[in-house]
């Protein structure tokens, strides 16, 4: 077995399930309509997450207006630091045969910082979401978002299953 392999395999997984997740985000049937771009289908996806999210929570249009601007930067934040995880990982997967014991530590190093920024985000904004909604809809946030990202999986199975019946 190559060194670092089982070093990442958690890592990998992580990876595949946020890849997955995002891949079941624009494969949802009702967003594949012909001719739609791919902004679009993440326009409707977004609107799809709002109301998934609102309905789940029972925000008050005060909460929302206070709720969605701070969950938004939420988001955009962690989009951004698990693309650079994710590229980072494809940078160790295609470079990993000529990497020496320094770039490997380094690169490992630097996924960790990933994985840390990851829960200071978390911590950093569930204070925020606790000066904007009372603690109840916070947990239900964080049940909520599993609750989503399970029924996008169960939808991207469902479709693989149907892409994958033998067709007479």
């Amino acid at each position: 077995m190559k060194r670092g392999l089982k070093l990442f395999s958690g890592i990998k997984l992580f990876i595949t399930l946020s890849f997955l997740f995002f891949l079941t985000s624009i494969n949802i049937p009702e967003l594949n309509a012909q001719g739609t771009d791919f902004e679009k289908r993440m326009e409707r996806l977004n609107a799809h997450k709002i109301a998934f999210f609102t309905q789940k929570l029972q925000l008050t249009s005060e909460e929302a207006e206070k709720f969605w601007p701070v969950y938004n930067s939420y988001q955009k934040e962690k989009t951004t630091n698990q693309k650079k995880k994710i590229s980072l990982e494809s940078k160790f997967r295609l470079e990993y045969d000529s990497l020496n014991e320094k770039e490997m530590e380094d690169m490992t190093d630097e996924y960790i910082n990933y994985i840390k920024k990851d829960a200071d985000l978390s911590t950093d904004y569930h204070q925020k979401f606790k000066k904007v909604l009372p603690i109840n809809k916070v947990m239900t946030l964080y049940q909520a978002e599993n609750q989503y990202k399970a029924m996008l999986l169960r939808q991207l199975r469902n479709q693989q299953q149907m892409n994958n019946k033998p067709r007479y």
